[in-house]
């Protein structure tokens, strides 16, 4: 009698086991800052979104009332989606084009010579997109530090940047790129990479570890050395931010069209 009790127990408990153990996994830090009308993740209904290369929407999560973010990051096939989705390189997924002393590119600024990560399928999905009421109003940005939300600062800041990649294999990735900057052709700045990729998903840092002056004066700023590694998503560095994708008239007109549909 007693094994059968202990039994029937342990049926009754393992889904709800199974369950805690999975949201542990997939909750996230809560959302930074709080937006007013329809941003405002206490009104619910916020669905995180992207587009895979081929253009299909998949569903990476939600934002729930509290503004706790939760992910549900759906494995696939990356392969199957042929070689359009690898238009992309690794490398230049990271920047690192037009290096020099590596070798030639293309018009496209993709390399004219063999790499070891030529047959390697990826993916990086920069910002997640909210989405309610059938559109995209707005997305995540995930950053080390608030001021860098203000695009002017985005090279101007020490500080860290993130994004979901995902990848057909586990690959140690190290990579190096000395290139002329992208403000004064007179500078160079140095990208470097050491990523210990998992088959997946996985979380990116951009780190912009150090800045160099130019200018007549040399009062503007540009980067010097960026450093790309693998993350946290549960980092204490990592903050997330809500940003507006779509203005207050073009939200209450996605509402009305979506409760016309009666959706």
């Amino acid at each position: 009698m007693k094994t059968k009790l202990i039994l029937i127990l342990a049926i009754i408990l393992f889904p709800s086991c199974k369950t805690q153990q999975l949201e542990s996994k997939t909750s996230m830090p809560k959302v930074e800052n709080r937006l007013e009308g329809e941003l405002d993740y206490t009104k619910g209904g916020f669905e995180l979104v992207q587009w895979q290369k081929g253009g299909d929407e998949i569903t990476l999560g939600r934002i729930d009332e509290q503004g706790n973010i939760h992910f549900n990051l759906p494995e696939y096939d990356i392969k199957a989606l042929g070689k359009n989705h690898n238009e992309s390189s690794l490398e230049s997924q990271f920047t690192m084009l037009k290096c020099k002393d590596k070798g030639e590119y293309d018009m496209m600024g993709q390399p004219l010579f063999k790499t070891p990560y030529d047959d390697v399928y990826s993916q990086m999905y920069p910002p997640m997109y909210v989405k309610k009421y059938g559109v995209p109003i707005a997305y995540v940005s995930l950053i080390s530090d608030g001021r860098m939300l203000i695009k002017e600062n985005f090279d101007k800041i020490i500080g860290s940047k993130y994004y979901w990649m995902y990848i057909d294999r586990d690959l140690e990735y190290k990579d190096s790129c000395i290139r002329p900057s992208f403000k004064d052709p007179n500078l160079e700045f140095e990208l470097t990479a050491d990523v210990a990729f998992k088959k997946g998903w996985n979380f990116i840092e951009r780190n912009l570890v150090e800045v160099q002056n130019y200018g007549e004066n040399n009062e503007q700023i540009t980067p010097k050395k960026i450093h790309f590694t693998r993350s946290n998503p549960n980092s204490k560095d990592v903050k997330w931010y809500l940003v507006r994708a779509k203005s207050s008239e073009e939200i209450q007109a996605a509402k009305k069209e979506f409760e016309l549909k009666g959706q």
